[in-house]
């Protein structure tokens, strides 16, 4: 896991997203290079560039496999071999992040051009970084090593353990404390905030307790995904498709920025080839089919060229640019209510965030107040509304229903993915063990 800042040079323009590894960071120039090139790591393939948010959906009844790639077959089938490159990229693309950001943390306390306050502003960015890409670890892969320092050469600094998820979860929230108090409070696209620091607490906090089975987690939740609703001028687009046409909207809480220079491949994969696409991966039947007449969600979604339907919602074919969502003000509104479900709360609380959900997309509004079936609600609403958007298997997973779901999904040793082999035969410590099953 040695992985550090790619030198490029082209007729000596320095690059924007990225640092040589052989410069110091010296100065609060270098400092914003150094962060711009670790917000790049989002941009990774084996993270939010495709195979972490394909996964998704393809690991669970969002997507099937229709390609050639044998690595999302795999996936597609939840038979997934130790040795799945898409696996292992999705692996090193996070750790990837996680080392950038230490390198950032470490280099910024010797700085003299700093105040405290931008230092800590700046901290507070690559520790919400560094949280986020430990929180998809461990939830993909159960127990992993905890990196809070940069990778060195040393056989102690690269032959780690893996540690428990409970001491990987305690060290999220560590580093989402300190950046909710010294983060911006502005939400600027492509760039982290304290809506974004609340919107990752509200996720975590909800999937910690499905772990931990401690009611304070579900609070944790509700009360974050309430502040970012009421405290920083979201509101849901009034039409769902604008959500994915490239313009900025009063819904995003935090994106992935892609540009015709940096782009990526989402819709080269999800488009048929008579739309210049490779079609590696389609919408089932089942997804397609549950959406209810009237749903303006459906075809904002998937489209169709003639037998063909195609995931819509990454549509930039020419230049790759579509921005990725990684929070969005839906998602805080089916927290909170699956929160207050789990507490016993207010349902008409809940209740009313369904329907702000359900009003979007068409739907009538529903009137029951009973917890049974306003957790149905919730859990149908986050599969329709955030198809392809990479939540699927996780939503699943969190509320214990993975096996009852999936076809392909018949034991607990599935719901992880396997420990990359390339990292088992790289890395001696015992205690880097692969998980039960594979």
């Amino acid at each position: 896991m040695i992985l550090v800042f790619p030198a490029c040079e082209v007729l000596d323009v320095e690059p924007y997203h990225s640092i040589p590894s052989d410069q110091a960071i010296n100065n609060k120039q270098d400092v914003e290079r150094a962060i711009n090139g670790t917000y790049a790591s989002l941009q990774g393939t084996g993270y939010y560039g495709r195979n972490f948010v394909v996964a998704g959906d393809l690991a669970a009844d969002n997507l099937t496999w229709t390609g050639t790639t044998a690595g999302y077959n795999q996936i597609d089938n939840n038979s997934i071999l130790a040795d799945n490159v898409i696996v292992e990229g999705m692996w090193s693309s996070m750790y990837s992040l996680i080392n950038r950001a230490n390198t950032v943390i470490a280099q910024i306390p010797g700085l003299d051009d700093l105040s405290e306050e931008e230092a800590n502003a700046y901290l507070a960015e690559m520790y919400f970084l560094r949280a986020m890409a430990h929180f998809d670890l461990v939830r993909l892969f159960g127990s992993v090593p905890i990196r809070t320092a940069p990778v060195g050469v040393t056989d102690e600094e690269l032959n780690v353990p893996r540690d428990p998820v409970e001491q990987v979860y305690a060290r999220i929230f560590d580093d989402l404390d300190f950046a909710e108090q010294h983060i911006r409070t502005e939400i600027i696209r492509g760039l982290a905030s304290e809506a974004s620091v609340l919107a990752l607490k509200a996720r975590v906090s909800l999937t910690y307790h499905s772990i931990s089975q401690q009611n304070v987690y579900l609070e944790d939740a509700a009360e974050a995904a309430t502040r970012v609703i009421e405290d920083y001028g979201l509101s849901l687009v009034s039409d769902f498709a604008t959500l994915f046409d490239g313009s900025n909207n009063s819904e995003s809480i935090f994106e992935v920025d892609f540009t015709e220079q940096d782009r990526n491949r989402y819709a080269e994969y999800f488009f048929p080839t008579s739309l210049s696409g490779r079609r590696e991966f389609a919408p089932t039947d089942k997804l397609f089919n549950f959406f209810a007449t009237g749903d303006t969600r459906r075809d904002a979604s998937i489209g169709s060229d003639g037998t063909n339907r195609y995931a819509l919602k990454y549509n930039d074919i020419e230049t790759g640019a579509d921005n990725v969502y990684v929070f969005r003000l839906a998602e805080m509104y089916l927290i909170r209510a699956e929160a207050n479900i789990a507490l016993n709360s207010d349902m008409e609380l809940v209740r009313d965030d369904v329907n702000v959900i359900r009003e979007r997309a068409g739907l009538p509004e529903v009137i029951t107040t009973s917890p049974f079936l306003l957790a149905r609600q919730v859990r149908d609403m986050r599969q329709l509304e955030f198809a392809f958007e990479g939540h699927r298997w996780f939503d699943l997973i969190r509320s214990g229903r993975t096996i009852e779901e999936l076809d392909g999904v018949y034991s607990e040793n599935q719901l992880l993915f396997p420990i990359p082999l390339g990292e088992l035969l790289t890395n001696t410590n015992a205690g880097m063990v692969q998980n039960p099953g594979y």
